[in-house]
């Protein structure tokens, strides 16, 4: 046999073990003809990863983090942020999931437009932003979600509780009632001028020293005694009241004393939260248990 015949062969021989490789997966791995997995996609709402369960939608240029109930939504719960705050941390103060659930509300928590306060919440009879922005999300809801029950709570936190007192303010007949959080009434009281009453419970610790129970002149911030006094005005409150023990919100806080005003057209509730600071691991089951009765 001659070198040139026996090269042909060895060349032949080397194409088949090629091909032969080729067919059972071997080589390197990089054949581009093989399908590689994708990885998974993590969902995200205003720059923070969804939780389960959870959607977003976007609303003239914000993200709202939304939780549909497994039943037809009987109303909306809208959950304020404070400042800094996200609408995920909010959300999980309160167990925003659970309250969708148990209760068939749609859980909705947008994005404020304020970077340092979180929400045009100041009542000056201008700063108009966000309340326009809620109202209309509020309809938005409504509408998508073939919502015909006229139940709304806002639940605020820090500045989304001053957020819920300017919307208990300006838009009071969308309202049902607000829980806030450690926020007060923003502003001077003369640009709340509303007549129409809602329920309002308010929580707030003289351990707060972030959001002083007694206010501060800077932001304007009034004290919880004048925001709740203008509540009774408002809500036909005469001036006795009566008090309720309930477990700390927290847990080390030794308890909370509950508030409650009496003949008011609506409810009217104050808890003094026991040693709780401003930013504290909150038991969202107990503040529930709480202010339970603003679903009845």
């Amino acid at each position: 046999m001659t070198n040139n015949q026996s090269g042909f062969q060895l060349m032949v021989l080397l194409m088949s073990m090629s091909i032969a490789l080729a067919g059972c997966g071997g080589g390197d791995g990089n054949d581009s003809s093989t399908p590689q997995p994708t990885p998974p996609t993590t969902q995200t709402c205003a720059g923070q990863t969804l939780s389960d369960g959870a959607e977003c939608m976007r609303h003239n240029g914000r993200d709202v983090i939304i939780f549909s109930p497994d039943n037809q939504a009987a109303g909306i719960a809208l959950f304020l942020h404070g400042a800094p705050g996200h609408p995920q941390k909010v959300m999980n103060i309160f167990d925003a999931q659970s309250i969708s659930s148990d209760l068939d509300l749609l859980a909705a928590a947008p994005q404020g437009s304020d970077s340092f306060w979180g929400w045009s919440s100041i009542n000056n009879g201008t700063s108009v932003t966000d309340t326009e922005y809620l109202s209309g999300l509020v309809d938005t809801l409504r509408a998508e979600n073939n919502i015909t029950a006229d139940q709304v709570y806002v639940f605020g936190y820090s500045a989304g509780g001053f957020m819920a007192y300017k919307l208990a303010c300006t838009m009071p007949e969308q309202l049902t009632g607000i829980i806030s959080l450690a926020g007060q009434f923003r502003g001077e009281f003369e640009h709340c001028s509303t007549s129409t009453s809602l329920k309002v419970h308010h929580f707030h610790s003289p351990s707060d020293s972030d959001v002083p129970i007694a206010g501060r002149s800077t932001g304007q911030i009034r004290s919880v005694s004048e925001t709740l006094a203008h509540w009774r005005q408002i809500n036909g409150c005469s001036g006795t009241s009566s008090h309720v023990n309930h477990p700390g919100v927290t847990s080390s806080s030794a308890g909370t004393r509950t508030q409650s005003w009496d003949n008011c057209s609506s409810q009217l509730l104050f808890s003094q939260m026991d040693g709780v600071p401003h930013e504290a691991a909150y038991q969202s089951d107990v503040l529930r248990q709480i202010y339970s009765s603003i679903f009845e």
